[in-house]
């Protein structure tokens, strides 16, 4: 395909936690879509070497980031500005997961962190690249959400929490900028094989036995599956789609 016909040629990205297993599958796939993609994530090494490893290192700038820090997060905004020259695309993929346990049980910390890296951190984020992306045509602000923002399992009151104030923040985006062009919605996953997953339940065999009938389509998605989502909804064949959640959860809320 010649490269001024892929959905995102021209495009330029920011995807944070793009040292995980997600992020990158993201951070590639958009690459692969013709875009220049800004890899960022607390973890810069991660980050450096994920990008190095991806299809297009060329159009590629790794960058250490704390989505929950306001200045860490105006920094790496403002350098991906200043490196591309413009900013068209903000993927908010960075996200932690809480521990396990009842409301009652739960640390403060454990709740407060939970809100500041998925829900201020997208809002930090979006708070320095909109003033980027207002100027550049075409542009959307994605936020990875989960299927526990609509729904929620015993101990995950937290991630659930955070995951739903997510959807909001994303029809606030969306609300307020649609009439200046700019698009946000938000992609949420159900249980995706990544190795954040093996490493809680101890591979990939168990993970996918214990989550895997949750789900009716009777599997868990692959991160390649959910880039995909997130490149329909970040390119134009999805221009009349804002202010809304696409569930990408193999019919987990549907039951």
């Amino acid at each position: 395909m010649e490269s001024s016909r892929l959905p995102l040629s021209g495009r330029i990205a920011i995807v944070t936690g793009a040292a995980g297993d997600l992020g990158a599958a993201i951070a590639g796939r958009f690459l692969l879509a013709g875009a220049r993609v800004a890899w960022l994530d607390r973890d810069r090494a991660g980050a450096e070497a994920r990008a190095r490893l991806g299809p297009a290192p060329e159009r590629s700038v790794a960058l250490g980031c704390d989505v929950a820090d306001a200045d860490s997060a105006r920094q790496a905004v403002e350098a991906t500005a200043a490196h591309f020259g413009a900013l068209h695309i903000l993927v908010n993929n960075a996200a932690i997961v809480s521990p396990r346990l009842p409301i009652g049980e739960l640390g403060v910390d454990d709740w407060r962190r939970a809100l500041d890296v998925n829900v201020t951190g997208a809002f930090l984020m979006a708070k320095w690249a909109i003033p980027h992306l207002l100027r550049a045509p075409g542009a959307v602000v994605l936020n990875i959400a989960s299927q526990l923002g609509h729904v929620t399992n015993p101990g995950a009151g937290a991630y659930s929490a955070s995951k739903a104030a997510l959807l909001g923040l994303t029809r606030s985006i969306a609300v307020d900028y649609a009439q200046q062009g700019l698009r946000a919605v938000s992609l949420s996953p159900g249980s995706v094989m990544t190795s954040r997953l093996t490493r809680r339940y101890g591979s990939e065999a168990a993970a996918s036995a214990r989550l895997a009938p949750r789900h009716p389509l009777g599997r868990i998605a692959t991160p390649a599956e959910i880039a995909e989502a997130a490149l329909f909804l970040a390119s134009d064949a999805a221009a009349f789609v804002t202010g809304t959640d696409l569930l990408a959860d193999g019919g987990y809320t549907a039951v």
